[in-house]
């Protein structure tokens, strides 16, 4: 399985002229990858200066971040094969690559559009080995992750990617319906969860949030379904960012676990494949 450490690339850069040595070294050895964040997320994703903006900007803290993530000995590769060996077995398919890099501070793992196909990233710089610092000021919920949280990442994220390949979806929201991303985090959770063995929506949906969505499903249902066939980044950042409203995770995750009890859970590793159309006339919807 192709496990890429470009953080090390990365961490090689000097601390000033950040960009230059960049543009230099890392983007060309990387370029597919850096390329696919922006076909993923779009030109804008990082500000209106694009990936040049994300380097200069969030590039010195990325790089302060990694360092000290990995200055006591942790070793990602082995923990990332380590997962990726315990469920890779369980999805179709060929094993996507898999990227050690940096998101920018977009998210702690993210799976994107490299050459055309979905690769999973780990966003190093949300992980601290040790003691959480505080979240940013006015960001709802977690934002710094503890290494052994991939656990929950890695699955999540090839969970996607499978789904991808068997439906022919392609990597990006920005070209995906509210429907076929539902259904990406929905399928994604539950896998996550029975491998796990525990509700994993939960790790980065606060309490309360998660508690208003259990008291208002039929609201959120019904707003999220109403919605089904909009697409691109707007609908995404409407139910997918931190400070959603109604959360299309949850409803991602109420459908896929309702389509369970209702089918039984051997019928798990069908639903991760199954067309959304088929998904949704087979709950009755």
């Amino acid at each position: 399985m192709p496990v890429i450490s470009l953080y090390r690339d990365l961490l090689a850069l000097p601390p000033r002229a950040l960009w230059p040595a960049f543009s230099r070294s890392c983007y060309p050895k990387h370029r597919p990858y850096f390329d696919g964040l922006v076909e993923t997320y779009g030109p804008d994703a990082f500000g209106p200066g694009g990936l040049r903006q994300a380097v200069e900007n969030a590039g010195p803290a990325v790089l302060q971040s990694v360092r000290t993530l990995v200055a006591g000995g942790f070793r990602p590769e082995t923990l990332v094969e380590e997962l990726l060996q315990g469920c890779l077995p369980l999805l179709p398919g060929e094993p996507p690559r898999v990227y050690l890099a940096t998101l920018f501070f977009l998210a702690p793992a993210a799976t994107i559009n490299v050459a055309g196909e979905p690769a999973i990233t780990i966003g190093l710089e949300r992980f601290v080995d040790g003691d959480l610092p505080p979240s940013p000021p006015g960001f709802p919920g977690r934002f710094y992750y503890r290494p052994q949280e991939m656990e929950e990442m890695v699955p999540h994220e090839a969970c996607h990617a499978a789904r991808m390949r068997v439906l022919g979806l392609p990597p990006t929201p920005r070209r995906l319906s509210l429907k076929e991303m539902v259904f990406l985090e929905g399928t994604a959770l539950v896998f996550t969860d029975r491998l796990v063995a525990r509700e994993t929506l939960r790790t980065f949906l606060p309490d309360d949030i998660f508690h208003w969505h259990e008291e208002h499903q039929s609201e959120v249902l019904r707003t999220t379904l109403a919605d089904f066939d909009q697409t691109g980044m707007e609908v995404f950042s409407r139910y997918f960012s931190p400070r959603s409203r109604v959360s299309g995770y949850y409803a991602g995750f109420c459908l896929c676990r309702d389509y369970l009890r209702r089918y039984g859970d051997d019928s798990l590793s069908e639903l991760v494949v199954m067309p959304s159309d088929q998904v949704m006339e087979r709950l009755g919807r």
